[in-house]
Formats: structure tokens, C-alpha cells, sequence
């Protein structure tokens, strides 16, 4: 990695420069992009992410969330965010204090900071706000003298005796972000400080805390995806060798790349967190097994989601045909870990697709993240965040019972990595993975392209791509074509092409400024069993968006409903349907769209 400073650029050029280009309508390209490992080390990738400020939501409902996400993470005082750091090395500590799992004698304090930063730093590289660059590096700096000064890393005695893995790491990834994508240099400074501090109070030996009911939490298996970041920005190949000490081959990656599911019982955020340190083995040590491990384990999980893509119950893997998701309905435990969840299966998915470009892994993040992510119950001022997804018969957004949990963490990150998953490329093609108002401009030997695409997605069927600028016009334009859907069609510049459902749809021509690109992708109503020994036991889709029945009645869950043939559209709404039940009307709406009221996802199907 080339650092600001090598390359000439100074932080505060840096911001500048991303400001001017916001303001001025284009693209904000961050100084610093994730070039990662050494080429000769890497793994084959079959299509690339683009970095941070290639890509631009332009409206719709992810932009919404978006931006209220933004707002939110940008408004939380510094001085507040601090003082447990603070107050741990014995320096002035204005503000108040934070409450719940954060403070000094939380559960974890201090445990969701360097989230705060990586997400802030995430959003200002792809926004080009220079006051979210401006707050990352306060934050870094206010951080750091606190560590420094601090004869103790752990901001209070339960971060090192609960968690102390997971807290190094958030520190980490705060930093590297800081970094490379707000260009603050002290950050890289501090990340082999941060790693040797904490060092002596990571246990050497890895353990699942499922059957574990006192802490510590050993699950060091989290740290190496961020490890091989630290190695590839200090150049320093120690932290190579304690990531790949950390990987967590004999118990997990070596049996998923041999076929074996290993999956049950295991803890299912951890173990899928772990999955992105294997993506990170396979780019930076180049062994196929992980790349393997991962295929397999995607393969592993899909016949245990939830129909909102979030995997159950609880927060274990389960084993499977023997109706679990089922039964979680009757003991109150029909819950996935949201957001936390929903980052480590985003994350999985699109590792997934940068390894193989099938588009499957597109399908599974597509649904992951409108039912899960973008579902959560927006968070308030006092530290209360969503936790659990409720998929029950009087299902709740509930906030979680104690304040500033992890989610409210993995939140910030999330939402700004909704850019990351909707384009791809490799060196001769464009590929579109998912379908919201957006702009992304392509940097490539042939010239610079630039794609725009207009739409209400999920709402509607409709999609328009134009090409604003083609460069030398010489590549391809690849669309995902979800294999749920029927009757997709596909027009360039008016003229038909090909559009299968479960494949790319592959449009290959000498591109030119204003050519235009219309999909239309139907999204049937369909039901989807909650797992194979309950067929007739279904939530219903529309597309890839959950749709769920509103303020339902008690005994809902034990009345046999026509499912989705029952369902009328509402006069004059796109999203809400209802079905006549009885002498009742049960009305369905996407469970994004759910705020306070209570919600069922499941039935019995006639």
C-alpha cells in the first residue's frame, strides 16, 4: 500500500480534493484505495470491488437509509465517544457518559469505537464529506493519546476479560480505515502500537463460546482478515505471520474446503465473521482451500436461513432436517443477529462473488441486505440500537435491553459497504450485481466509463442504465438476472437481448456516451418454506424483498391461509398487498417498511 504521504498527498489536500470533487457532481476517488496484498501473493479473483468513491447512491430506499445512517453516525459527540478512554489513562474526560455496554464498567466498553470510526471513514470516502474525514481523524487523535497514555488498552476491565479479541480488532479496523480512506497518517502509527499493547492479552488458543457460559470469549479466530490489512500498510510481515496464527484451519477452513459441514452448533456471527479471515488467507497466501471453505459454507448456511436471508436460531448454526427454524417459532427464539448478521453475510457474499462472479452470491445479497440490514429499526439519541430480527407470530423491532451494543457497531459499517455490493469489474467488463439509483464511474486503460442507473427498485420493475461516458467503448456490460424471477427483459437502445434467469445477462458492443440499457425484472409473489420439514410453513417473497402480515391476531399462526395466490394489491400501493382471512383483512407490506408495529413472517399455507 502506498501511503499518502510517499504519494505526495497530504491529509488535508486529500480532503480537499474530495470535497472539490463532490461539489462539483463527479466522483470522489479516495487517495487510497484497497490495492491489498502483493500481486504475486493473491489469490485468483475472477471480477474486482471498486474502491470507495467509485460508486455513489443516487436515490431510493437504500440512499434513504443511507443518508439517515450518515447523519446519525456524524452527530454522535466526540467528547461522549471518547471519555472512556479517557478515563482510562487518567486524562480530562468531558462529556457524558455513554451508558450502557460502553462505558467503563459495561459490558464491553468502549467495544463498538472503532466501528464508529471504520464507518465514518467508509461514508466520508464515499460521499466525499470532508466533515466525516475531519471527525475520523479528531476521533483517531483523541483515541490515541488516551491509548498511548493508558497503561492498560482495554478501556475497562470487561473489554480484556470478556472480549479482548474482538476489542483489539475493532481498534484495528478503525485505524486501517482511518488510514487508507481518510488519509490519517497517525492511524497508521498506531496500529502496531494498538496490536503489540494487546498482544498479551489475547489468548493464544481459539474456543467457541457456545457451551462456554463464562467468559473470556477466545474467539480469536476474528483477527486475521484485519491482521493481513495491518501487515500490507506497515510492511512489517510479523502481523502476516500472526494471522495466519490465528486462522482457525484444523477446526473449520481444512473440513469446509474437504466437504464437511461443520457448521452445527458453532456460533454463527463469529464463525461467519472468521469465514472473511479465510477470504483474506486466499487473497494474501494464495491457497485455494480457502476459497473452497467459503463456497462450501455458503452451501451449508442456505438451507437454514430465514426467508429474510439471516440465519437461525438464535446465534448458533443448527443441524439440519430436523425442522429447528421451525420449532424457534413455537419458543420465542425465531431471531437473527441483526446488524451484526447481516455484516458478516454481506461481507461473505461479496468475497463470494469476487472469487467465482457467479451470480448467486449477488441473490443472496440482495435478499440479505433489504430484509435485514435496511430493515433494522433506525436507532435514537440515548443509545438504544436494534439487535434481534423477530420472525415470530407478534414479531417486534425491538430495541436491544441494554444501550450501545455491538450492532450498533457492525450498523455504521454495513450501511456504508451498500455501495460495495452493487458493481463489479474485471479488466474487459462492467458487471451490474444489484439494482438501485446509483452512478459509478470505472477508471481503465481504455479511458474512463461512466454508468448511471435510475430506478425504484425494489418497489418497481423497472431499470435504466446510461452510459454517460464510454471511454475507447470497448468492454462489456454484464447484469445479473435473479433466478427467482420470470419474464425479465432486456433492451439496448431498444433492440432485445437475452435476458435467463440465474445467469448475467451479457451485453457486448462498442459502447457510446448515451446509449441506453432497459431491464425489466418481474417479481413474482411467491411463498418460501421456513425449512424442509415444514413445506407448508411459509413466508412470502416478492422478489427478493419479505413480505409480512401486519398487526396480526392472536391465533394467526394456527389459521391455514392461501398463500400467495390469496393476496389482492391494495387500490393505488405498489408494496402492500391483503389477504381475506376469515371475516379480516391481513395486510402485507416489505418488512423494511415495518416501523413499530407487531408483524408475522410465517404461516401455514393452504
Amino acid at each position: 500500500m502506498v501511503s499518502l504521504h510517499k504519494a505526495g498527498v497530504s491529509r488535508r489536500e486529500f480532503i480537499h480534493c474530495a470535497a472539490c470533487a463532490s461539489a462539483a457532481g463527479t466522483f470522489a476517488m479516495p487517495a487510497s484505495a484497497f490495492a491489498g496484498p502483493n500481486a504475486a501473493m493473491r489469490g485468483a479473483e475472477v471480477v474486482h470491488e471498486f474502491p470507495y468513491g467509485a460508486v455513489q447512491l443516487t436515490g431510493g430506499v437504500m440512499k434513504r437509509h443511507y443518508d439517515h445512517v450518515h447523519a446519525h453516525y456524524l452527530a454522535l459527540d466526540n467528547d461522549r465517544v471518547l471519555k472512556v478512554f479517557r478515563q482510562n489513562a487518567g486524562l480530562p474526560a468531558p462529556g457524558p457518559d455513554m451508558g450502557g455496554w460502553y462505558d467503563r464498567n459495561g459490558f464491553v466498553p468502549g467495544l463498538a469505537f472503532g466501528q464508529y470510526v471504520s464507518g465514518l471513514a467508509r461514508i466520508g470516502a464515499t460521499t466525499g464529506d470532508k466533515q466525516c474525514h475531519a471527525k475520523v481523524a479528531a476521533l483517531v487523535d483523541g483515541f490515541g493519546k488516551a491509548f498511548v497514555a493508558a497503561k492498560n488498552p482495554y478501556a475497562g476491565p470487561k473489554a480484556q476479560e470478556q472480549w479482548a479479541a474482538y476489542v483489539m480488532d475493532k481498534y484495528v479496523v478503525a485505524m486501517v480505515d482511518a488510514y487508507r480512506l481518510s488519509g490519517v497518517e497517525q492511524a497508521k502509527t498506531l496500529l502496531p502500537i494498538i496490536v503489540d499493547k494487546c498482544l498479551p492479552y489475547i489468548s493464544p488458543v481459539s474456543r467457541d463460546r457456545i457451551g462456554k457460559v463464562d467468559p473470556p470469549y477466545d474467539e480469536t479466530y476474528v483477527l486475521p482478515e484485519n491482521l493481513f490489512h495491518v501487515a500490507d500498510i506497515t510492511g512489517d510481515d510479523r502481523f502476516r505471520k500472526l494471522a495466519v496464527k490465528y486462522l482457525l484451519d484444523k477446526e473449520w477452513f481444512d473440513p469446509l474446503a474437504a466437504g464437511d459441514d461443520v457448521l452445527p452448533t458453532k456460533h454463527a456471527y463469529s464463525h461467519t465473521i472468521a469465514l472473511s479471515s479465510g477470504a483474506q488467507a486466499y487473497l494474501n497466501l494464495g491457497d485455494a482451500k480457502y476459497r473452497r471453505a467459503l463456497e462450501n459454507a455458503w452451501k451449508y448456511m442456505e438451507p437454514q436461513r430465514f426467508a429474510s436471508g439471516g440465519w437461525g436460531p438464535e446465534e448458533q448454526f443448527v443441524p439440519l432436517h430436523q425442522g429447528k427454524l421451525a420449532a424457534s417459532l413455537k419458543s420465542s427464539k425465531a431471531h437473527f443477529e441483526t446488524p451484526c448478521g447481516s455484516f458478516a453475510d454481506m461481507k461473505l457474499a461479496r468475497y463470494l462473488t469476487r472469487f467465482t462472479g457467479s451470480p448467486v452470491y449477488g441473490d443472496g445479497l440482495e435478499r440479505t441486505l433489504y430484509n435485514t440490514m435496511l430493515a433494522t429499526r433506525l436507532p435514537n439519541s440515548d443509545g438504544d440500537y436494534p439487535y434481534y430480527s423477530d420472525y415470530g407470530s407478534a414479531g417486534e423491532k425491538r430495541y436491544y435491553h441494554q444501550k450501545w451494543p455491538c450492532c450498533s457497531g457492525t450498523l455504521v459499517q454495513g450501511v456504508a459497504d451498500y455501495v460495495q455490493g452493487l458493481y463489479f469489474h474485471d479488466d474487459s467488463s462492467l458487471l451490474v450485481n444489484m439494482y438501485a439509483s446509483s452512478q459509478v464511474r470505472w477508471d481503465r486503460p481504455g479511458g474512463a466509463v461512466e454508468l448511471v442507473q435510475e430506478t425504484t427498485y425494489p418497489v418497481s420493475d423497472t431499470v435504466r442504465l446510461r452510459v454517460r461516458q464510454a471511454g475507447n467503448g470497448k468492454f462489456a456490460i454484464k447484469l445479473r438476472i435473479p433466478a427467482w424471477t420470470k419474464g425479465a427483459t432486456l433492451r439496448v437502445n431498444g433492440a432485445s437481448q437475452a435476458a435467463v434467469p440465474g445467469q448475467f445477462a451479457v451485453v457486448q458492443r462498442s459502447w457510446k456516451a448515451g446509449d441506453l440499457v432497459e431491464l425489466t425484472i418481474p417479481q413474482p409473489l411467491r411463498t418460501l418454506p421456513i425449512d424442509d420439514q415444514n413445506p407448508n410453513l411459509a413466508a412470502v417473497m416478492r422478489g427478493a424483498v419479505m413480505y409480512v402480515g401486519i398487526n396480526p391476531w392472536e391465533g394467526i399462526d394456527q389459521q391455514a391461509i392461501a398463500l400467495p395466490g390469496a393476496l389482492e394489491r391494495m387500490p393505488g400501493q405498489e408494496q402492500s398487498y391483503r389477504a381475506r382471512v376469515g371475516d379480516r383483512n391481513l395486510v402485507f407490506i416489505p418488512y423494511y417498511n415495518v416501523d413499530t408495529e407487531r408483524s408475522a413472517t410465517y404461516f401455514k399455507t393452504a
